[in-house]
């Protein structure tokens, strides 16, 4: 495993990448997939797999307890992402009453675009997953 710097992938062939989002800097997280992806020739993964790390990053800064730390691990053509946060609280898919609403919609995108999904507790905190194909 390496980690990304904040100018991008430091080490070609790796086959993990893990690297920590303050508070505030999601965005951050979409760079870090689009460089692993582009690395790792998995163009195809590309927008789904930024789509679903954002949000999980998203979420665990939002509710959880920042830092988050953004991992990626390429496994036989899949791309597994990791998000973990201290917080305990696990996420859920929340039932949208409002058809125009602009959050909480969240983890259903992630359960739509992941082939699995899932948590893992941790000692201090959490793990969401999440594995595209």
């Amino acid at each position: 495993m390496f980690t990304v710097d904040p100018d991008g992938l430091t080490e070609p062939g790796a086959d993990a990448v893990s690297v920590e989002v303050p508070a505030g800097q999601a965005r951050h997280a979409r760079r870090v997939i689009t460089g692993a992806l582009s690395m790792w020739d998995l163009p195809h993964l590309t927008r789904a797999t930024v789509m679903v790390g954002h949000e999980l990053v998203a979420n665990a800064l939002r509710h959880g307890m920042p830092p988050a730390v953004l991992r990626l691990l390429r496994r036989d053509g899949a791309v597994l992402i990791e998000v973990s946060d201290a917080s305990p609280a696990l996420p859920r898919i929340a039932e949208i009453d409002n058809e125009t609403s602009t959050s909480g919609r969240g983890m259903f995108i992630v359960s739509r675009l992941a082939r699995s999904w899932g948590v893992r507790p941790q000692p201090i905190g959490k793990i969401v997953w999440a594995e595209l194909v």
